[in-house]
């Protein structure tokens, strides 16, 4: 597997986690608690805490801040669980060799 699809692949995994983690500190705050009062509570998006549960965004570190505070939470609650990544974003530069730098006139 490549560096970029190895990323991908963890990083789906770390975010998996996340959503579990924010689904089940919003069902447990109190019964009814949905997506909808989180997002009154947060004054974020309804699309935006669902794209958080279902994996599908890697929210911001101000996101996670807001987030846990309208779950009554702190951070480390939020990520509870999740292993730290091995892998890093690859560079352009990996992921195109060359071919970005020489795009921008830049030398190899």
């Amino acid at each position: 597997m490549s560096g970029i699809e190895s990323y991908k692949a963890e990083l789906g995994q770390l975010l998996e986690g996340f959503a579990r983690n924010v689904r089940r500190l919003r069902e447990q705050k109190e019964p009814g608690f949905s997506q909808e009062r989180l997002s009154d509570a947060t004054r974020l998006h309804r699309t935006e805490i669902g794209r958080i549960e279902q994996a599908s965004i890697e929210p911001r570190l101000t996101t996670l801040v807001i987030l846990a505070d309208a779950l009554g939470v702190k951070l480390d609650e939020l990520v509870s669980g999740l292993p730290v990544p091995v892998e890093r974003k690859p560079s352009p530069q990996a992921r195109y060799g060359g071919a970005a730098r020489r795009s921008r006139g830049e030398k190899s």
